[in-house]
């Protein structure tokens, strides 16, 4: 398994030359992107997932990828590679394994603890609210549970009330799933990998 992290601030989403490094794909995809950040944010997601194949391959290839019905990417032309991205503020991160894999990346900002109601299980919710950093007990939660449904292929349609991602293995529709330690997150980001075991 290798995580990839990249700054997209500086990448200039109305320069062409990104279009020569990406999957036509993405190039329909960012430019029906509004915002110039969210247009960064995809660039840099598919460069990083460019490297990630290049370096389990060895080829520098335009990866040929296809999202099946609940949102899950995956690679048209290397079934036996796992990879999942994310991107949030100025950061866009990949993950490949050769298992099934989920990553999820946030910038951080208030903490809600509505939300946290609402969303979370009620020891998550409890974890939270006993918390010194209300801000990071949150995001640690929200991320893990957000990358633990994009390595089940699940999306967002599941009720997120109805799990704990509190430990580190989790029995999730019937599958060991593991989260993985991610100490190289940017300081005031929070990071979470999940991988089915």
């Amino acid at each position: 398994m290798k995580i990839y992290i990249m700054n997209v601030a500086s990448i200039n989403p109305d320069d062409d030359k990104w279009f020569n490094y990406l999957s036509e794909k993405r190039i329909e995809k960012v430019k029906k992107l509004k915002r110039r950040e969210q247009k960064a944010e995809s660039i840099g997601a598919e460069l990083l997932l460019r490297r990630a194949v290049k370096d389990i391959t060895g080829t520098d290839e335009i990866p040929l990828w296809d999202t099946d019905k609940n949102g899950k990417l995956y690679l048209a032309r290397h079934n036996d590679i796992y990879v999942n991205l994310s991107h949030s503020g100025d950061y866009a991160a990949c993950v490949s394994s050769s298992s099934p894999v989920g990553i999820d990346i946030q910038k951080y900002r208030e903490c809600d603890i509505k939300t946290a109601k609402r969303f979370f299980s009620p020891d998550e919710t409890a974890f939270i609210e006993s918390s010194s950093d209300l801000t990071d007990a949150f995001f640690f939660v929200w991320t893990r549970k957000e990358s633990l449904t994009k390595a089940a292929g699940k999306g967002i349609a599941v009720n997120m009330r109805m799990f704990s991602v509190l430990d580190p293995r989790v029995t999730f529709d019937g599958n060991l799933y593991k989260f993985i330690e991610c100490s190289n997150a940017p300081k005031g980001y929070r990071l979470s990998v999940c991988s089915l075991v």
